[in-house]
């Protein structure tokens, strides 16, 4: 008799355990279930159809931002993910969701308080989850970050956003750069000096270091300049 209960349970683990792509049908279920195990009653705005990640456990859903508006539905297995999302518990205003409205619910911030002028390392980053409604603009990599220099100074408290940070120039003035020098149909390259910062595409000017001569050049790539002046004399 025992063996015969035993048995079906041990073939709902291992059905369980079966990698999957979780989608939205089941984000809902999993809310539901776990909010009404505490008492409460949602109704989570989720397209059924919406495809998420792959999971080979079951999805467990927490308290997100002290209470049950918000939830954090976390697969553990076989890499951990997360999401946040609005439950829509029974009282609560409906909440309608938006064509750019996305379900990205973690982003990057500081472990440690930073001055600006700072530049970021990766261990100065983590990863925390947020309310994708909380914020327009946030970033979501820590590679994105790690790196930057900080336009002002910033605490842990904040996620960090492209206005945290100072701008990324492909070149930076007094970078060594590689002109690239069109000369009779022949191109010819050279050192030069960045005197100002750039973008790619944008024109500035530079020094070359051969000559010692100032040019204007045109920001090819990183690190290389097309000369598009001649060069002063």
């Amino acid at each position: 008799m025992c063996i015969l209960l035993i048995w079906p349970v041990a073939l709902w683990a291992q059905d369980q355990a079966v990698t999957r792509i979780v989608s939205g049908q089941e984000v809902q279920q999993a809310i539901i279930e776990r909010l009404a195990s505490a008492g409460e009653v949602a109704a989570p705005n989720v397209m059924a159809e919406k495809q998420f990640y792959a999971c080979d456990a079951p999805l467990e859903v927490e308290q997100a931002f002290g209470g049950w508006r918000s939830v954090t539905v976390r697969c553990p297995s076989p890499v951990e993910w997360s999401i946040a999302l609005r439950a829509q518990v029974q009282g609560a205003a409906p909440h309608v969701p938006e064509a750019r409205e996305s379900y990205v619910t973690q982003a990057v911030f500081l472990r440690r308080p930073l001055r600006s002028g700072d530049r970021i390392q990766p261990d100065d980053l983590e990863l925390r989850p947020i309310d994708p409604l909380s914020v327009s603009s946030v970033y979501i990599a820590i590679e994105d970050v790690a790196g930057r220099v900080l336009s002002q100074s910033l605490t842990p408290r904040v996620p960090v956003s492209p206005r945290h940070l100072q701008r990324d120039w492909a070149i930076n003035a007094d970078d060594i750069v590689t002109l690239q020098i069109v000369n009779g149909g022949i191109e010819i390259e050279s050192p030069g000096i960045a005197l100002e910062p750039g973008q790619i595409g944008d024109n500035i000017r530079l020094r070359n270091l051969s000559s010692g001569s100032e040019v204007t050049g045109r920001i090819s790539a990183e690190r290389k300049v097309h000369v598009i002046s001649k060069m002063a004399r």
